[in-house]
């Protein structure tokens, strides 16, 4: 027997048990499932049941084959634990201290039917709508339970005398005291003390998730008390629902900011009207007094399931992506799901906006930019025709009789991005200088599909230049075609556009060029990282340098010994090269600092930041946070760092807790890169904003030797040296 991994696959199951509590939450913080558990056991019957249906369901999912013994996820359990929880919460104490068995059994069987019907119902919500079917399945069962129990006389012929451990008397006012007992609903415990726990563990977790259920509440509240109605004993429904559709809305399945908190505010009204309009009374006959009961039919998480996967599906029908932001990056806590967006998307892309490499290699200008003055215009505004210029602004070189004689005629037309050819024209005759083709408006052309309804498209290509067939697949940078001047075209030079159809003439789509060294006009070369290049502005493609990684020295298991100057104070700093399963490379430092990044097209991206603050590897971070590559060449570039790079870990929260609302703190990044034949040189310049008012400033350089790693490096405040590191 392998002893090892009988006891890994224990502690995961273990550790399955309180993943499950905090699933209720959508977290996966141990910590936070922990404190719901104990909160649950504040009664015991209910908490108990919770517990005992939950251990059975991850175990039968592990027994069955639907999880790995070694998995500590209790995803698929959360929805027997609820049912759990709800059966202890109304089965008679009377009858469960009479036949516990039966009771164990009834609980054993409710578990593994709802099981079942979870891993059914997430398997079509997967498969049709691309959803997950978070606790619908609990509430199907709670339901059919309910009648069950309403038949048998459980729910009128008995007390209801659940135990509590303690229920100290609170006087709050009644919106405190209704909002308390709804988020201790959640777990089948409508106490105020129970609501009060669970507003401290979510605070500890995520203070955006609080304020949101705080938000979603207040809302419920003033519809209540203009509605009339008056909340019960017991399980507060309809508060529990609008906390967990504000929560889920605008702080799991979009990422918070105004316009989810808006979504977020019209879904928990319609939870309400939802809650409302099945307001059901069942009449239970008592055979013995002969008399009817009305009882009130419970929602249970019928309005929070529904209103939740109604808006998130229609949302996700959107023609273009826009704000609201969808939450896509697997983080389901709001502060990190931010902070995930902030640095590894928002830095590198703009929201709904496709991007696109340069479709050539070299110097290029472009003589008409979107919505030009010629022919860009209306349904064709978002286009860009390229033209190679010398220095003195011609197209030509000496004469302009031939097509041979203009810099651009047979240029390498490269796919911009990854795709299928779809349609091609070929055939037509390259026009002599000065004439046009207006029969044959694009000239010879390709069309690339790069699926989600955009398409590339290259016009004006030259005759007999194209290397492609229908039905190929492309690699972006592939070589498809040459320049020419086929078509509408007086001269030879690419017209290059992104669009919605395949036809030649369908409509564009505004779009960004991406990774371009831009040339201003006092001749420096500004790296654009995303950006539409205007009217008359000339640019080149960055041209990826495939062994950057081995350039910087920051390949797997790759270290560096640094001998460090902090004031008066000097250390060593010991520098190591990470690559973990998941294929992320982070850089840990013997001073307690790891340092995420990534190496791609060309461009090193410092990620993310964690650990001390004071270390050589933090000053590094500041000063390269990003660092195309370049061979020979002196390039400018501004990036915004990573929140984690900039601040510390305390005062990132406080900025994240607004930045839904507001851009509390920035900083920005501007940057000189010179690169040699031995060395890489930086000089950077960092400057700290609130509110976007600059209020501090930090600049500094750093010397990487190629293929060896860091050389030097220097961090100032003014003149005063803050940290210097050289390698030992």
């Amino acid at each position: 027997m392998n002893w090892s991994r009988f006891f890994r696959s224990v502690g995961s199951v273990f550790l399955a048990i309180p993943d499950s509590y905090a699933t209720i939450l959508f977290s996966d913080s141990v910590l936070l499932g922990l404190m719901l558990l104990t909160i649950t056991l504040l009664s015991p019957v209910v908490g108990l049941s919770g517990l005992f249906s939950l251990i059975v369901a991850i175990l039968a999912a592990r027994i069955l084959g639907f999880e790995h013994w070694e998995s500590s996820s209790g995803i698929t359990a959360f929805n027997s634990l609820l049912a759990g929880m709800m059966v202890g919460y109304y089965y008679p104490m009377q009858i469960i201290s009479s036949s516990s068995i039966n009771y164990l059994c009834f609980l054993l069987l409710v578990s593994l039917f709802t099981l079942l019907l979870y891993l059914f119902s997430s398997y079509l919500f997967q498969q049709f709508f691309r959803l997950p079917s978070m606790s619908l399945s609990f509430s199907i069962v709670a339901i059919l339970l309910w009648y069950y129990f309403a038949r048998k006389g459980y729910l009128s012929n008995y007390p209801f005398d659940k135990i509590l451990l303690f229920s100290p008397t609170l006087k709050l006012p009644e919106f405190w005291r209704l909002f308390f007992i709804s988020l201790g609903s959640i777990f089948f415990t409508p106490e105020v003390s129970a609501g009060i726990l669970v507003s401290i563990a979510l605070l500890i977790i995520t203070r955006i998730g609080f304020g949101l259920a705080l938000l979603g509440w207040t809302l419920n509240y003033i519809l209540m008390r203009l509605a009339g109605v008056q909340p019960g004993s017991g399980v507060f429904y309809s508060g529990f629902n609008a906390i967990l559709i504000m929560y889920a809305v605008a702080g799991i399945y979009l990422l918070p900011g105004k316009s989810s908190i808006l979504i977020g505010l019209i879904a928990t009204g319609i939870g309400f009207l939802f809650t409302a309009l099945f307001n059901v009374v069942y009449y239970y006959y008592n055979a013995f007094t002969g008399l009817y009961t009305p009882l009130a039919v419970p929602v249970f998480a019928f309005p929070f399931n529904i209103v939740v996967l109604l808006v998130i599906f229609s949302l996700r029908l959107r023609l273009k992506v826009d704000k609201p932001v969808m939450n896509d990056y697997g983080v389901f806590n709001p502060e990190l799901a931010l902070q995930t967006y902030q640095e590894r998307y928002k830095r590198f892309s703009h929201l709904g906006i496709p991007q696109f490499a340069m479709p050539l290699n070299g110097l290029w200008t472009i003589t008409q930019g979107n919505n030009g003055i010629y022919t860009h215009k209306l349904d064709w505004a978002y286009a860009w025709d390229f033209e190679m210029l010398n220095s003195e602004g011609r197209n030509y070189d000496k004469e302009n009789n031939n097509l041979n004689d203009y810099f651009s005629f047979g240029k390498p037309v490269l796919a911009s991005a990854a795709g299928s050819v779809v349609k091609i024209c070929e055939g037509v005759a390259d026009n002599p200088i000065g004439q046009v083709n207006t029969k044959e408006n694009w000239g010879n052309y390709v069309c690339l599909s790069h699926s989600y309804g955009l398409y590339s498209f290259y016009a004006h290509l030259k005759q007999g230049s194209i290397r492609v067939k229908v039905g190929d697949y492309i690699q972006k940078g592939d070589c498809i075609a040459q320049l020419g001047n086929s078509g509408r075209s007086a001269v030879p030079h690419l017209h290059f556009q992104v669009q919605l159809g395949i036809e030649p003439g369908s409509p564009t789509r505004l779009s960004h060029l991406i990774n371009y060294k831009l040339i201003k006009e006092d001749k420096t070369l500004e790296f654009i990282g995303s950006g539409i290049p205007k009217e008359k502005e000339t640019l080149s493609a960055l041209v990826a340098e495939p062994h950057l990684q081995s350039i910087l020295a920051l390949q797997q298991q790759n270290e560096q010994q640094l001998k460090v100057t902090r004031g008066k104070k000097q250390s060593t700093e010991l520098w190591k090269v990470h690559l973990d399963l998941w294929g992320n490379f982070t850089i840990k430092s013997t001073k307690h600092t790891d340092l995420s990044f990534s190496v791609y097209d060309g461009i090193y991206n410092a990620l993310s930041l964690k650990g001390n603050r004071k270390s050589a590897l933090t000053a590094f971070a500041l000063l390269i946070s990003r660092l195309p590559y370049s061979e020979k060449q002196e390039i400018y570039l501004s990036d915004e760092p990573a929140l984690s790079v900039i601040i510390s870990p305390a005062l990132r929260h406080i900025v994240l807790l607004f930045s839904p609302l507001f851009p509390l703190f920035s900083a920005c990044v501007h940057s000189k890169i010179k690169v040699n034949s031995d060395f890489i040189e930086v000089e950077s310049d960092i400057t700290y904003r609130i509110l976007g008012i600059p209020y501090r400033n930090r600049t500094g350089n750093v010397s990487i030797e190629k293929y060896k790693g860091l050389a030097a490096l220097e961090l100032k405040k003014g003149k005063k040296t803050l940290l210097k590191a050289e390698t030992i």
